[in-house]
């Protein structure tokens, strides 16, 4: 009977480890971030590569949101981009052009050939001929077939009227900006793309590099007075990362079904901060059985 247990004892003992090798990396980071007790057993299983792999992971389901939200996107405002050229467009020069001009097909016609608005801060003319542009540094010029933007925060684009394009909708200044607004973003929807996406995913990754670090820091701290079996930095970050497995894919998932960046970072902030204190409350930050080599069952 004895030796049928030490068999029975045996098999179960392989079993188990052939359980535990099937988790290779990346399996082992999900398996590991799916409950408090396997993420503190799992603080010791990844090297500083691999730690690398991970936040990266993590980062960049935080941006599929992102990229998706700007893809969708049918609109832009470009005030916000070139606030100080918008400022030149009012109702009075509206109200010139609608007046006297006509777009039509990708065309603009009408007399006179010029009309110039100029002031100490930017110049909006229509101009139809040869006539020098002035060197204005808010500067938004009609011509024939597009358009000329300039801002004095740098930026400077030329836009091709569309074919279907019309002022015949635009009665004022807000129409006017809507207008050029819808005309830029037609020509420059990749560069709005990539310069939100590279813009926001700034923003994500240093929040979550701050985030990681500083909590790991905080972690790290509880093994001074021996309060925890947390023995170095890296443990404390594997733990940190473990704990913002969940909260970030969470995150990513409302920010699809709803993108607002601010909800998307309180979500992953705050889920990490409570599932390392459910860790905490589990474990006490101290080794309480052999979990790795349970076969995946959480005791």
């Amino acid at each position: 009977m004895a030796v049928n247990l030490d068999r029975a004892s045996e098999i179960d003992f392989l079993d188990c480890d052939v359980s535990r090798m099937k988790r290779g990396f990346p399996m082992s980071y999900f398996w590991g971030m799916c409950s408090p007790k396997r993420m503190f057993a799992s603080r010791t299983l990844f090297g500083w590569g691999k730690l690398v792999f991970i936040f990266v992971f993590l980062t960049a389901c935080l941006l599929i949101p992102v990229s998706l939200h700007f893809v969708k996107q049918e609109s832009f405002d470009l005030k916000t981009l070139m606030p100080n050229m918008m400022k030149q467009v009012d109702d009075a020069f509206v109200s010139d052009v609608t007046a006297s001009y006509q777009l039509q097909n990708g065309i603009l016609s009408g007399q006179p050939s010029e009309t110039l608005q100029e002031s100490n801060k930017g110049v909006a003319m229509v101009n139809l001929g040869d006539t020098n542009v002035p060197d204005a540094k808010n500067m938004f010029v009609l011509g024939k077939t597009s358009m000329e933007l300039r801002d004095s925060s740098g930026y400077a684009f030329t836009v091709q009227y569309t074919r279907d394009a019309s002022l015949a909708d635009v009665t004022n200044a807000e129409d006017m900006q809507a207008w050029i607004s819808s005309q830029w973003f037609v020509q420059n929807k990749a560069f709005v793309f990539l310069t939100m996406s590279a813009m926001l995913g700034s923003v994500l990754f240093a929040s979550s590099l701050m985030l990681a670090l500083f909590a790991a820091l905080f972690i790290w701290f509880t093994k001074r007075n021996q309060m925890s079996e947390i023995r170095s930095y890296k443990e404390s970050l594997s733990l940190t990362l473990l704990a913002l497995g969940l909260p970030t894919l969470f995150a990513a998932v409302i920010g699809i079904i709803y993108f607002d960046i601010t909800v998307m970072m309180a979500i992953q902030s705050l889920g990490m901060v409570l599932m390392i204190a459910f860790t905490f409350i589990k474990t006490r930050f101290k080794q309480t059985d052999d979990i790795l080599e349970l076969g995946g069952r959480t005791g």
